[in-house]
């Protein structure tokens, strides 16, 4: 079976493209479940939260954004990603005097995946590489040179858009993670300063003090014209209901400039036509067949 386990289910664009995966895998056959630590994916694909996961022989396990120092701390993924570590640098003393010992090996007839969706919260050094047996990456500037390991470079599954028949009159769309690693705020004042009328911001709120010093003065500044939609789970309404959509920084690996390429929507974006790779859901599941030897 093939199982995938991330640090984090929120809804934020890793846990999208994993759910995605999930169910790419299972309508063609591969028996594949999502387990992760929050809710919010129990009910978006075949899933389990992580405290159900448990590596048997023969599994394809695919990690995202879990540190994983010793094979047999994936018994207990759940204390590895929920359990709020007080004592900060107890932990950092334990992780240095681990990643010098010899890991424990993972379990028998299992194979490890690790798979980067982006720009991870977790250190990479907090990892025991040769655990793995491979290294995804989404695209090119990902990729760790550090990383010895067997890797490839596949884009992120997405659901199926059709080009948008009515789309509105300057209205732009700021679409991903509220969070200052997102330069949400910035997105949304170089729409306005496009020449759009109003602005919808579609994202999980993944950092509350941020929007609170940064989005909310904007929203008094510019007052009425921005509007925050939160999450949306249907891709299909949010690029029906913009006519431009903006993005802060360069983040090759999101599939935002493809859906807007797919909907008719207008990207604005650094770096908006380098290393964006236009690719179909039937050759992402081959490249991914491919390498998990399915």
């Amino acid at each position: 079976m093939i199982k995938i386990v991330s640090g984090t289910s929120v809804p934020v664009g890793s846990t999208v493209s994993l759910v995605n995966m999930c169910n790419q895998l299972n309508a063609k056959g591969h028996e594949c479940v999502f387990y992760g630590p929050d809710k919010w994916h129990l009910d978006k694909c075949n899933s389990g939260g992580i405290e159900e996961f448990h590596p048997e022989g023969g599994d394809i396990v695919i990690i995202h954004n879990i540190r994983l120092m010793s094979g047999t701390e994936l018994y207990d993924l759940r204390a590895n990603t929920t359990e709020k570590r007080r004592l900060e640098w107890v932990q950092v003393l334990k992780d240095r005097i681990v990643s010098i010992l010899p890991a424990t090996g993972k379990p028998p007839g299992v194979r490890l995946i690790l798979t980067r969706m982006g720009n991870e919260s977790f250190s990479l050094r907090q990892t025991k590489y040769s655990l793995f047996d491979k290294v995804h990456y989404p695209c090119d500037s990902l990729q760790n040179q550090n990383i010895t390991l067997p890797f490839f470079i596949c884009p992120s599954f997405y659901k199926e858009l059709t080009n948008s028949r009515q789309k509105p009159v300057r209205v732009g769309g700021v679409i991903g993670t509220i969070w200052k690693e997102n330069k949400t705020d910035s997105a949304i004042e170089n729409a306005l300063n496009d020449g759009m009328h109003s602005v919808i911001v579609y994202g999980y709120l993944a950092d509350p003090v941020y929007y609170y010093t940064s989005i909310e003065p904007l929203a008094k500044k510019y007052r009425g014209r921005i509007q925050f939609a939160g999450f949306v789970d249907s891709q299909q309404k949010i690029y029906d209901s913009v006519s431009d959509v903006y993005c802060a920084i360069k983040k090759p690996w999101s599939p935002v400039q493809h859906e807007c390429s797919l909907t008719g929507t207008l990207f604005h974006g650094p770096g908006a036509s380098e290393e964006n790779i236009m690719m179909t859901n039937d050759c992402i599941l081959d490249i991914w067949k491919l390498h998990l030897g399915l």
